[in-house]
């Protein structure tokens, strides 16, 4: 019986699910295709990372790369594709019970999709978002001060692993110091 090689693999030296090689490069393309306009193509590649993810059980990884899916696709008029991936993103944030990546990354996608003309899909969104959080109130007002004012370190725009955009308010703290990239998995510490 044939072996599939592990999409992850994990470092001994740390807690982090870091990409395989394959993957990895497939993400560098997908990011490089992003950043040069070709939105139609970016989107093919996150959907099959992120479907090959939830396959194999990454399910840190894989609502990341549905919503950079979907994004993608709402950039390059595929309206209902990215919709679709939007929801299942989410759907896998609720499953994970990852109530403030769900919260930052809703604050973003209701705004991108009113940006894009989809007002009716914003709104149900938020809807959703509201009734889904509302029962979760403590795990997203529960960053102590500290980690607030960590919140405020500069880092650098892009992972410096993959490539991939990366914002500080949405991304998981792995230390006092350093952010994961919620893509390739990586420690990203702050720019001096």
């Amino acid at each position: 019986m044939l072996r599939r090689r592990p999409f992850y693999r994990r470092s001994t030296l740390r807690r982090l699910s870091t990409l395989e090689p394959g993957p990895r490069q497939m993400l560098i393309n997908a990011n490089q295709l992003k950043d040069s306009g070709k939105f139609g193509d970016a989107a093919d590649i996150y959907e099959r990372l992120a479907r090959g993810a939830e396959n194999r059980g990454i399910l840190v990884r894989a609502p990341h790369l549905y919503l950079e899916a979907a994004y993608c696709r709402l950039i390059s008029k595929q309206v209902q594709s990215g919709i679709d991936l939007m929801w299942q993103g989410f759907h896998l944030l609720e499953k994970t019970k990852r109530w403030h990546a769900m919260f930052e990354n809703g604050k973003v996608a209701v705004t991108e999709l009113h940006r894009t003309g989809q007002v009716g899909a914003a709104d149900k969104l938020q809807a959703w978002l509201v009734q889904t959080l509302k029962e979760h109130p403590v795990e997203i007002s529960s960053l102590s001060e500290s980690t607030t004012a960590k919140r405020h370190s500069r880092f650098p725009p892009k992972c410096p692993q993959c490539g991939a955009s990366i914002r500080a308010d949405q991304a998981d703290w792995i230390d006092e110091d350093n952010i994961e990239c919620p893509y390739c998995g990586s420690a990203i510490p702050p720019e001096e």
